[in-house]
C-alpha cells in the first residue's frame, strides 16, 4: 500500500480537478480505517473487505467504488516447522495457531469447509507480524499465517513450509483465481452530490500505482527508511497481489461468495446485495 500511494502522497501524481491528501493509519485488525471513513475524517480510505462489509451493512454512511488488493495464490498461507508434528491441514485440529490478528476469519473457513478441521478445535493466538516465524520456529505454535514480506521469507526459510496458501483453498472451494481483501470506498453522501469523482479518483490511482510499479527500489529504500524491513522481502511481496481499481462482473461473484463466507462464521450477521455495496 505504501507504493501503492506514494506518488499520490508525495505530489508525484496529481487528481483531475481537485487536491488529495494521503495519510497513513493501521492496518487490520486495526479498525482505524473505517473509523476514519465514517466519522468523517478521510472522505475516501482503503479499507479491508470484511470491515467494510460489517460496517456498511449495519448501516455506516458508505459505500465502496472499487477493488484494491486483490490475493492470489501466494502471499498469504499457513507454514508449519519441517520437523514438526502437522504434516497435513487436518493435523491442525487441537493445535495451537498464531496470526497477527488471531483467530483468522479466512483461514478458520477453509480449515472447517475445505480439509474438516472443525472450527472448534483450534486455538488461536495473536502476535506481530514481524514475530509469527521466529514464534513458530521456537515451537510456541503449532502453525502461523504469514504474509506479504513475512510469506516470502518463510518460503525461504529451510526450517518451515507451507503447508496451503489462502488463494489455493479458494480457488479449490470456489473456482476462483483471486479473493479481495481491500478495497476503496468512500463517504456516500460524497458520491451521490459527485458521481463523477468515482472515475477520477480511480485514474488517480491507477497512475500513482503505475509510478510505484516503475519506482519500486527506490520507493522500498524510503519504506525501510522509515518503517525497517528487508528489501528483498519488500520487492518479492509485491508480486503477490493483483490490484488493478476495477469491480467487474467476475469481481462482483467474488464479493458475493466472500459475503456467504463471512456470514457462515459469524464475522457477519447477514448478507446484503452487492448493488447496495458499491456504485459503479
Amino acid at each position: 500500500m505504501f507504493r501503492t500511494y506514494y506518488a499520490l502522497a508525495k505530489g508525484l501524481v496529481k487528481p483531475d480537478g481537485f487536491s488529495l491528501s494521503v495519510i497513513e493509519l493501521p492496518d487490520p485488525p486495526s479498525h482505524a480505517q473505517e473509523e476514519a471513513l465514517i466519522s468523517g475524517e478521510v472522505e475516501v480510505a482503503n479499507l479491508y473487505l470484511p470491515n467494510f462489509l460489517r460496517r456498511k451493512i449495519a448501516g455506516a454512511p458508505i459505500i465502496g467504488i472499487a477493488t484494491e488488493w486483490k490475493s492470489t495464490v501466494k502471499g498469504n498461507g499457513i507454514f508449519v516447522r519441517k520437523d514438526g508434528p502437522v504434516h497435513r491441514p487436518q493435523d491442525l485440529a487441537g493445535r495451537l495457531l498464531a496470526s497477527h490478528q488471531g483467530p483468522h476469519a479466512i483461514h478458520r473457513f477453509m480449515l472447517n469447509r475445505l480439509y474438516r478441521v472443525p472450527d472448534g478445535t483450534l486455538r488461536w493466538v495473536s502476535h506481530p507480524q514481524e514475530e509469527l516465524l521466529s514464534v513458530l520456529k521456537q515451537g510456541k505454535v503449532d502453525a502461523a499465517v504469514l504474509i506479504d514480506q513475512f510469506f516470502f521469507r518463510a518460503e525461504q526459510d529451510p526450517e518451515v513450509r507451507c503447508l496451503y496458501t489462502d488463494g489455493e483453498g479458494w480457488r479449490a472451494l470456489y473456482g476462483f483465481s483471486e479473493m479481495i481483501k481491500h478495497m476503496i470506498a468512500v463517504r456516500e453522501p460524497l458520491i451521490r452530490e459527485r458521481p463523477e469523482l468515482r472515475e477520477k479518483l480511480l485514474r488517480a490511482f491507477k497512475a500513482s500505482l503505475a509510478y510505484g510499479e516503475g519506482h519500486s527500489e527506490e520507493i522500498a529504500d524510503r519504506f525501510i527508511e522509515r518503517y525497517g524491513g528487508d528489501k528483498e522481502a519488500l520487492l518479492a511481496s509485491t508480486r503477490y497481489p493483483k490490484i488493478e481499481f476495477t469491480f467487474t462482473e467476475t469481481e462482483r461473484q467474488i464479493a458475493e461468495a466472500e459475503m456467504t463466507l463471512l456470514v457462515e462464521i459469524g464475522v457477519l450477521a447477514r448478507k446484503a446485495p452487492i448493488s447496495s455495496l458499491f456504485v459503479t
